[in-house]
């Protein structure tokens, strides 16, 4: 993330405990902000109401999860890479028109969406309408603005806003719906939400914003998608990858919990559950990568390009292997133990939030599938530091491809199972590639970089 590790940095130096907790929520916010709140929201009401009292609403938040993910997520990795370019270059101007033109992207693709989905749904209630698309507008232009927060480098403003607009979130959906019912409760959580898009869109204003007339449109966002093509394509397969196995149990069970929106709620539910024990680990390795490793990765790569002697060159890169190493192995024993945690809890779970034997089946294989997606998710980050878009790009439609086939045959007896074994099997062909690569990286290196040799004359000597 663009700029997240200045702050990540400063607050570990302080070398104390609150501020190696703080560091943590803020990577937290960073990286999963939506994510989080999406999460716990549902599976706190799952708790505190009964499922069947709030078909809308708990339909409603998980469709506006899986398709605002899908709409910016797709596109995220491009929108980042042409942020860190412009910060690189110091092109400071640009980057609120960059930030403007994404969100009038999230805008109208949301618009697209919505005038889509209504029209092949047939929801004609006014209430449905408002309050879907509002929650979905509101949550696809949150995703935005985590992106060009974490350029910011201010702490408190991050983790408040989030903390208060989820903490308002959730009481107010519970508040609103014991005394005005469903339709209010979910209007309490879209007033959660506005208020952490307000407050992220004060602080964005009140740093990134200058003194020049923004240009209109969305012409810096789409060269951001042109300049960086892998990457999207990787994106859209990785969100499509993610989802698909809920698409195919949808088509398969063919259940509408509310008037317009197909669900699966034995297998909705878990599987959006479970993506709660991957978020500490994707809060630990962006705060793995931006602080320690990158130091390294910024060294070994300043190192080249100054030319230095090939005994610094080794130096710089052996100090990175160690950095990476040690990150893999933080992130592979963490997200392992989560997993564990889950699999053990999972049946307690499922009695807490009223899943069947089919749910809880769903429940396990989400959660060892969740594993096996942060891993991915890891890896793709990685491999995107090197620049090397086509491994997550290849890894994601492999993702994609075996999701969809799996599922097809498995959804009925097995929900799930696609989805654990695309990312597992992706996965593994991500690490290796990128380990491929890795392993011999100055000569790679060497060999994509054009040598700045300058032109001479050539002497010719002939003999006579």
């Amino acid at each position: 993330m663009a700029g997240i590790g200045f702050e990540l940095n400063k607050l570990l130096k302080r070398n104390s405990f609150f501020s190696d907790v703080f560091a943590f929520f803020y990577s937290a916010n960073i990286s999963a902000g939506p994510w989080i709140i999406s999460s716990t929201t549902v599976f706190l009401i799952q708790f505190l109401i009964p499922q069947e009292n709030i078909p809308f609403l708990i339909s409603g938040i998980i469709y506006t999860f899986i398709f605002s993910t899908i709409l910016f997520g797709s596109v995220s990795t491009s929108v980042t890479r042409y942020l860190s370019d412009l910060i690189y270059k110091k092109d400071f101007e640009k980057i609120y028109e960059l930030y403007i033109s994404s969100v009038n992207y999230a805008f109208i693709s949301s618009s697209v969406f919505l005038v889509i989905f209504f029209l092949l749904s047939g929801v004609h209630d006014i209430w449905k309408i408002f309050l879907f698309s509002y929650s979905l507008t509101v949550l696809t232009v949150i995703w935005v603005q985590v992106i060009f927060i974490s350029s910011i480098r201010r702490f408190l403003p991050v983790v408040g806003s989030f903390f208060l607009g989820g903490a308002i979130s959730f009481v107010l959906t519970l508040k609103l719906y014991e005394f005005f019912g469903e339709y209010y409760g979910y209007l309490g959580y879209n007033i959660g939400m506005m208020i952490i898009m307000a407050l992220l869109q004060a602080v964005i204003r009140r740093y990134l914003y200058v003194d020049k007339k923004v240009k209109e449109g969305m012409r810096l966002f789409i060269d951001a998608v042109r300049k960086y093509k892998n990457q999207t394509i990787a994106g859209i397969f990785t969100y499509l990858a993610a989802w698909v196995d809920d698409f195919i149990a949808w088509g398969h069970f063919k259940y509408s919990v509310s008037k317009g929106f197909i669900f699966a709620p034995q297998y909705d539910i878990p599987m959006f559950i479970s993506y709660l024990f991957i978020i500490p680990t994707l809060s630990l390795f962006v705060l793995s990568l931006e602080t320690g490793f990158y130091n390294h990765y910024r060294l070994f790569y300043r190192s080249i390009e100054e030319n230095r002697t090939l005994k610094f060159l080794r130096l710089s890169k052996s100090n990175l292997d160690e950095s990476i190493y040690s990150i893999t192995k933080l992130v592979f024993s963490i997200q392992f133990s989560f997993m564990l945690v889950g699999l053990i809890l999972s049946s307690r779970i499922a009695e807490i939030i009223l899943l069947d034997n089919y749910g809880l089946k769903a429940l396990r294989f989400g959660i060892a599938g969740a594993a096996a997606n942060g891993v991915f998710l890891y890896i793709s980050l990685i491999a995107h530091y090197f620049d090397l878009p086509e491994i997550p790009m290849r890894a994601s439609i492999i993702a994609f491809v075996i999701n969809v086939v799996t599922s097809l045959f498995s959804i009925k007896n097995y929900p799930g199972l696609g989805f654990l074994v695309g990312f597992c099997l992706s996965t593994v062909y991500a690490f290796v590639s990128f380990n491929k690569i890795y392993s011999d990286l100055l000569r790679f290196e060497f060999t994509r970089s054009k040598l700045l040799i300058s032109q001479r004359e050539v002497i010719v000597h002939e003999n006579k």
